[in-house]
């Protein structure tokens, strides 16, 4: 005996679809309409792994935001205790000569630091040459600074940097020049503490476009040879265009990291330096003012105008990173 049985066309022609699994975009649903959109949904699961991270960066990163910028409106007593104090800490700060000076040093040794990635480019095409013997030798050597306690590597500039037998000022002498007492005289400590900035982020750098540099094709190089193109040219046309994105996340990193200035050069000149009002940065200026003052809340409206800079500096690169940076 046979049984025949009937399947309704439209039924026959769509596959089933788990109803947990899926959800329609559209509240349209006759057969033969428009194509609708399906939206995957997966539940809680995700957030369930990704819980833990969001609790790391909200308690360690977005609360502190949030408590410091409520502490900018505070003023603090000798013995704690806050007080709601408006904007007065900020009229306070804008006010002050000192919050401009330390805006100024800070610009001024990132913008030294910052000269530091053209040579860390150079470096790096030098290291990646082929047949280049020892090359990861010489990549440990330019990395070892980046990864020294930042006080044995102050220790060691401050003796180098002494005005009276330091290895500097002894190799200026060579060629007649009278060198200064550079961690001690207002303008030279800056400079001094920018070039040790600058030696100990070659390193990283030089890591990071060396990464970019492998990923260049060899036979650009070739067709450049073969087009007659020398050396520096295809340096200049074919490598740095191409590691414009591994230059572009080197300047990011190395900005965010000058603007945070202070283990090295509170390392270096000390607190008691007298030419510490000429030099200090903006970090040390809010730890000059939270922790020797004992002014948390004037510390927490300096803390709030460094975060901001920052971010309007990285915003500002980010816009201006389409100009050059070739994807």
């Amino acid at each position: 005996m046979t049984i025949h049985t009937e399947q309704h066309p439209d039924t026959a022609a769509t596959p089933a679809v788990g109803p947990a699994r899926t959800q329609h975009a559209s509240g349209r649903g006759a057969p033969g309409g428009a194509p609708r959109r399906l939206i995957r949904t997966d539940g809680a699961w995700p957030w369930l792994f990704v819980l833990p991270l969001l609790i790391g960066v909200g308690t360690f990163y977005i609360w502190p935001i949030l408590q410091t910028f409520w502490y900018s409106f505070t003023t603090w007593g000798v013995f704690g205790g806050a007080t709601f104090s408006g904007l007065a800490n900020y009229g306070r700060l804008l006010s002050d000569p000192q919050l401009y000076q330390s805006l100024l040093n800070t610009v001024i040794y990132t913008a030294i630091v910052l000269v530091g990635i053209p040579i860390a480019v150079w470096l790096a095409s030098l290291l990646n040459t082929p047949g280049l013997r020892f090359a990861q030798f010489y990549r440990v050597l330019f990395f070892l600074p980046y990864v020294a306690m930042p006080a044995a590597i102050a220790l060691v500039w401050r003796i180098m940097f002494n005005g009276d037998y330091g290895i500097v000022n002894w190799f200026l002498g060579l060629f007649g020049i009278d060198g200064p007492y550079w961690i001690s005289t207002p303008g030279f400590a800056l400079v001094a503490v920018s070039l040790v900035g600058l030696w100990s982020s070659l390193g990283f750098s030089m890591i990071i476009l060396g990464a970019g540099l492998k990923d260049i094709p060899p036979e650009l190089y070739e067709a450049a040879e073969l087009d007659g193109a020398s050396r520096w040219r295809q340096f200049r046309s074919v490598t740095v265009p191409l590691l414009t994105p591994s230059i572009f996340f080197v300047v990011i990193v190395t900005t965010i990291s000058s603007f945070q200035l202070f283990d090295l050069l509170y390392a270096i000149l000390g607190s008691t330096n007298p030419v510490i009002p000429k030099t200090m940065s903006l970090v040390f200026y809010f730890y000059s003012a939270g922790f020797i003052d004992n002014d948390k809340g004037f510390a927490a409206a300096i803390a709030m105008i460094i975060f901001v800079l920052i971010g309007i500096v990285t915003l500002v690169q980010f816009r201006f990173q389409k100009k050059w940076v070739q994807s």
